[in-house]
């Protein structure tokens, strides 16, 4: 099948750097980049780079779908770091979810790709050694965070697109927390805050929980492989292995300050309503509960194992961060 692509939150750097290997791909007849912050990217083949937002009617989305006889959808938009509008935050998020796989079903797509998260496991009731998160575990998502618990209403919604349209190639991603060189994310702003160079290091008290992280050039070779390939269903992506809370606060040269959760949580609260903080106390939980997925079924179904493992992608963030 020739290609003709349209991405969602183009404008991320993960999806300029899809959109420019793409772009160079001759099974790729055409690009459409829909972002509310645009940027065009150089590519050989055709390519059309739109001001679109996604919480306008879904007709519209349909409309440039169908009129540049697209076949092939990746949804990467979402609002990636916390704001204080909790509408407008759900109207991006589920909202806009809603209508791209609205619009995907009306204009008869062949292929659809949604990336969803490995925070939409973010439960207390994980568990904190193997065996790990399946693909069939339960996507609850956290309350308390909007990005979890919306990454987790949108994965049903993606699971439920699957299941009734089996006619169609739906690939569902779960990716763990990306790091590398660029990355610029409310993660990276929680190890920094509130500077750089500040010696300590929040943590919850009597929590040490597993993390787990995927290298920024792994993950663009998975969205990559996602577009190019036939294969259907959900897969975990992550890198191997695990790196403790207690491991990432000693690589990135701070000390634990370790404070009991009936003080931490109402402070962060606290601050974040002021304005103080980047993140609200809700985003703690990722820091006190494991969510650990197991890669198995990456490796195995879509034959790819990630080249960096967890601390590799961790050290590759932090290298980059001493050069700056």
């Amino acid at each position: 099948m020739r290609l003709r692509i349209a991405i969602t939150g183009s404008s991320g750097y993960l999806a300029q750097q899809l959109i420019t290997r793409l772009g160079s791909d001759p099974d790729v007849e055409f690009i459409l980049g829909l972002d509310i912050s645009p940027r065009a990217a150089q590519v050989k083949c055709p390519a059309l780079f739109l001001r679109f937002d996604l919480t306008a009617p879904w007709e519209h989305l349909r409309d440039h779908l169908c009129s540049q006889e697209i076949n092939t959808a990746l949804h990467l938009a979402w609002q990636f770091n916390p704001i204080h509008d909790v509408r407008r935050h759900r109207q991006v998020d589920v909202g806009g979810s809603q209508n791209f796989f609205r619009a995907a079903e009306a204009a008869a797509l062949k292929r659809v790709i949604y990336t969803s998260s490995t925070t939409a496991y973010l439960d207390p009731t994980n568990p904190s050694e193997p065996p790990y998160l399946t693909e069939d575990s339960a996507v609850s998502g956290t309350p308390r965070y909007l990005y979890s618990k919306h990454k987790a209403e949108v994965d049903r919604m993606a699971q439920d697109f699957l299941a009734r349209h089996p006619e169609i190639q739906v690939m569902i991603l779960r990716p763990s927390i990306v790091l590398g060189p660029h990355t610029q994310n409310i993660v990276s702003k929680m190890m920094e805050w509130p500077w750089r160079s500040f010696p300590w290091f929040t943590q919850v008290r009597g929590a040490d929980p597993p993390m787990q992280f995927v290298s920024e050039d792994d993950m663009a070779e998975v969205l990559y492989r996602a577009v190019k390939c036939e294969a259907r269903g959900i897969y975990n992506i992550a890198g191997s292995g695990i790196v403790r809370l207690s491991e990432l606060v000693h690589a990135v040269g701070k000390k634990p300050l370790p404070i009991p959760v009936v003080l931490l949580y109402p402070a962060a609260a606290i601050l974040w309503a002021l304005h103080l903080v980047p993140f609200p106390a809700g985003m703690l939980d990722m820091i006190r509960y494991p969510w650990v997925a197991d890669n198995t079924r990456l490796r195995g179904v879509l034959g790819y194992t990630p080249r960096l493992d967890s601390r590799q992608a961790l050290d590759s963030f932090i290298a980059a961060r001493l050069e700056s």
